[in-house]
């Protein structure tokens, strides 16, 4: 517990400087409209950094897939999904709450899961000690326009960058039973 408000306490200041960088925003999609990018941004910016070009090519660092359920009833499926693949679920953050609690932000229901294999995390760190700073891997489940999604950063995509083949083959493995999780849900 002591952990997660230490964890809480980090987000608090990075959301400070992260609401006085959107206070500059002044209109969505606005030539101007966002603080240090006021000439030549014309069409194609979306007010947000490139969230729109985010939302249509997610395949690209994540996996996201739409399903029936309701949100609520969606994070308890993940969560005794990943339990039977030996996945614990080591934090949980309300994105949504958080962002209406320190921003005053309205939006969808938003929750980010940490989940971790011991198996897997002690491989990984064991082929390179740095390789913890990649931990937990994060499971996103939303609400977008009343759909609920469930997304998976690619632990592939994420391991890529340190160019090591040994760290790359363990991602690989718990990217699929992360998918195979997801497909379940």
């Amino acid at each position: 517990m002591n952990g997660e408000t230490r964890e809480m306490e980090k987000m608090k200041g990075g959301m400070k400087v992260m609401h006085g960088e959107m206070a500059g925003m002044e209109g969505k999609g606005k030539k101007g409209g966002c603080k240090g990018h006021g000439k030549g941004m014309g069409k194609g910016h979306h007010g947000m950094h490139g969230m729109k070009e985010m939302e249509e090519s997610p395949k690209e660092y994540a996996y996201v897939r739409e399903v029936k359920t309701g949100f609520d009833e969606t994070v308890a499926k993940v969560k005794e999904e990943l339990k039977k693949e030996g996945f614990g679920v080591l934090s949980e953050v309300r994105v949504d709450t958080l962002f209406k609690e320190k921003l005053g932000l309205e939006m969808e229901p938003y929750v980010i899961l940490g989940a971790c294999n011991p198996k897997f995390s002690s491989q990984l760190i064991g082929i390179d000690i740095n390789s913890g700073s990649f931990l937990p891997c994060n499971i996103v489940v939303y609400v977008k326009e009343g759909k609920t999604y469930v997304g998976l950063l690619l632990p592939t995509k994420a391991m890529s960058i340190t160019g090591n083949d040994k760290l790359l083959k363990v991602a690989g493995e718990v990217e699929g039973i992360l998918k195979d999780v997801i497909e379940r849900t």
